[in-house]
């Protein structure tokens, strides 16, 4: 069976020593591993994540992950 094909972007941020800006470190384009058709969360194992389905039609969702700077 194919995988679902549904994507979300992941922004991975940080906030620098000292300031309160939060600055995007990196993006990652995330792809549900599952089959097509599943229920519930779209999941990329890849990258660990999950997310709710978007909107038909709508951009793909975009998710956060707060970082330290060692992280």
């Amino acid at each position: 069976m194919s995988q679902c094909g549904s994507h979300a972007v992941l922004m991975i941020t940080t906030s620098p020593d000292g300031t309160t800006t939060t600055v995007v470190r990196r993006r990652i384009d995330l792809h549900c591993e599952l089959d097509q058709g599943h229920t519930g969360r779209h999941r990329d194992d890849t990258n660990g994540e999950e997310w709710d389905i978007g909107a038909s039609g709508s951009r793909p969702p975009t998710l956060l992950r707060q970082e330290d700077e060692d992280g």
